[in-house]
């Protein structure tokens, strides 16, 4: 999602619930499904050219946005372009949550309402070239993405430079005997990582100095993926498919420019991690009467992971840092794993009636550990605070002999409508168990209050309910058509062999929205409700937030080729701690202990904000 503007995106379907095993594998959650912007082809012997051009502004961060798309094609052939900038200020909470003051004591000012570190730029560009030939259609996508710098306000680091290169070919077929589509990949990234103009640059220990910490990260991502429908018969679709990726990914931290234990060596956090899958499944889909589908899927997944030996800024243990002792023990051990995961799903649905319908189903999906997650080694605390991949302030260790992620999922949705398509209701109630859940255990207190953890496996439980449901109000001859949105979600997640919430869950919230349309003018008004959170995971000593209330208000309308949209987010400039921000670390001495767990406090959320964004389709 970093590297795609809303803009260049057709669909996104959030397959939160039960999801079939040729949706993926090497995962234990829902599916996010991306489809991006088709080719479109000119139906007679005159070529066709088509675009669009837009903006947008928010106040709150001084947010500007600019995209292009450029699309020309004939009868077979299709070529287009899409480009995106994008730069943003820190943002503004609806209050005071923190201190006015230097960011850091070398750093300049931020308002106690600023939140540190929250600016970000970048840039997106998207060639394709497309060709139909009968009933196939082949594909050349290439992208680049180039990010100057993103900055983290619940990490204590920022992106100081992210450019990504992406090729991807295609290919996708209508056969008589069924579909088949088909896919080459190439991801190439280099990532550099530092601290931001909101946190301290220089330190300074026992006569010793250091400037910055550079760190640089290079994956490479090559994959093939094939995927099949075969029509058996009227009755029964066979899809059968496979995957094969190849990962590798070094991140190394570079000899400090100053003096002290950063400096000597590069710092090899990761070298030459490998992270290699095999993928084949099998699903049978059957249509046993009009009413009743069922699918029934299998999918093997081999995971080989691997990394090099280690070395830290120092061949030595001083002040603590143990660079001598963690590097020589993970020298020592068996790195190369392989994981065999097997996913399994049995879904069916039965529709009553012409408006009425219930899904049921059970999944076992596995996840293997990432290469963080195994191959981290060091246990000091400062480059334990940089491997955190959760934003809670601690520092992370990984461990090799994690086992994959089990998820055991059963989950039930109801769907009705009226009759005469008045409203709408949608239920889905759902129980995850999860063995060996990789979770984390304390290894280390520490004087400033946070905690160095190491990766575990453990055993979790999730379970929750999501509703949704619409209805039409009424409808006028001035002011046209009313209709009511609404949808709850529930969920609770408990580590049952910590005996603790799991982290990052959130709360009950409730969103209700007024729909208006007339003509080419349409209004949304909506009111979004949370409360409390007070399940909190206490071996990350998790923040609990307070319940709140948000109003946002949405108007667009569309005069020939241009639209004109403008929203009020936040109505009330509400400030209230975003129960998944995480530990803010947005400004100050970051990299040592010049942040105290006992000072701090959650990330909050953005306050009001005036936004408008103008687009013209020629």
């Amino acid at each position: 999602l970093s590297y795609s503007d809303p803009v260049n995106i057709k669909n996104i379907s959030v397959l939160a619930g039960l999801s079939a095993v040729d949706q993926g594998g090497d995962n234990i959650g829902g599916v996010i499904k991306i489809d991006t912007v088709k080719p479109i082809f000119a139906v007679d012997e005159n070529p066709i050219f088509f675009g669009e051009v837009g903006t947008k502004y928010k106040s709150n961060n001084k947010a500007m946005r600019a995209n292009v798309s450029l699309n020309s094609s004939n009868q077979d052939t299709a070529i287009s372009y899409f480009g995106s900038y994008v730069k943003a200020d820190n943002y503004y909470a609806g209050g005071t949550f923190k201190e006015a003051g230097l960011a850091a004591s070398d750093r300049g000012y931020l308002d106690g309402d600023e939140v540190g570190s929250s600016a970000y730029k970048n840039q997106n560009h998207q060639l394709s070239i497309s060709k139909a030939i009968n009933n196939e259609i082949y594909q050349v996508i290439a992208a680049y993405h180039d990010s100057p710098y993103e900055n983290f306000d619940n990490q204590r680091m920022d992106s100081v430079g992210n450019k990504n290169y992406q090729l991807n070919l295609s290919q996708k077929g209508e056969y008589d005997w069924g579909k088949l589509t088909s896919r080459i990949y190439v991801d190439d990234t280099n990532h550099k990582h530092n601290f931001g103009p909101d946190k301290q640059y220089t330190y300074t220990n026992m006569g010793n100095t250091s400037y910055g910490m550079p760190m640089e990260a290079d994956g490479f991502t090559a994959g093939l993926a094939v995927d099949s429908e075969i029509f058996l018969n009227d009755q029964d679709t066979l899809k059968v498919g496979s995957e094969v990726q190849y990962y590798q990914l070094d991140d190394t931290w570079d000899s400090n420019s100053g003096t002290g234990m950063m400096t000597g060596n590069d710092f090899l956090n990761i070298n030459n991690g490998k992270r290699n899958r095999f993928d084949v499944y099998g699903q049978l889909d059957s249509l046993w009467t009009e009413n009743w589908i069922t699918s029934i899927g299998a999918r093997l997944g081999i995971v080989q992971t691997d990394a090099d030996d280690v070395h830290g800024y120092n061949q030595t243990n001083m002040m603590m840092s143990n660079q001598q002792i963690d590097s020589d023990a993970f020298n020592a051990s068996k790195k190369k794993q392989t994981d065999e995961n097997i996913d399994i799903s049995l879904l069916t649905r039965y529709n009553m009636e012409e408006d009425s319908s219930v899904e049921l189903g059970y999944s076992m999906k596995t996840r293997s550990p990432n290469l963080y997650q195994r191959y981290t080694w060091s246990t000091w605390m400062m480059a334990a605070n940089m491997n955190n991949l959760y934003g809670d302030g601690n520092g992370y260790v990984g461990d090799i002999d994690l086992k994959p992620e089990t998820a055991h999922k059963v989950g039930l949705v109801l769907n009705h409508e009226d009759p005469n398509k008045n409203w709408r209701v949608k239920v889905n109630p759902y129980y995850t168990y999860i063995n060996d859940y990789i979770d984390a255990n304390v290894i280390a207190e520490r004087g400033d209050g946070y905690r160095n953890l190491q990766f575990d496996n453990q055993t979790a439980t999730i379970y929750g309910l999501d509703v949704g449901a619409d209805m039409h109000l009424f409808q006028t001859s001035n002011f046209g058509n009313f209709n009511l949105l609404s949808k709850f979600n529930y969920q609770k997640g408990r580590n049952t062999d910590a005996d603790t919430d799991l982290y990052n869950m959130m709360p009950p919230n409730l969103t209700v929205a007024i729909n208006q349309n007339v003509g080419s003018w349409s209004n949304n008004l909506s009111m979004i409700l949370v409360d409390e959170k007070d399940d909190v995971n206490s071996t990350r000593q998790e923040r609990e937030t307070a319940g709140f209330a948000k109003f946002d208000f949405v108007s667009s309308y569309q005069w020939k080729s241009v639209s004109i949209i403008g929203e009020v987010e936040n109505i009330l400039d509400k400030s209230y701690a975003d129960p998944l921000g995480g530990e803010y670390l947005g400004q100050g001495a970051t990299m040592s202990t010049g942040i105290n767990r006992a000072n701090g406090t959650q990330v909050y959320a953005m306050g009001r904000s005036f936004n408008i964004a103008l687009s013209y389709s020629f």
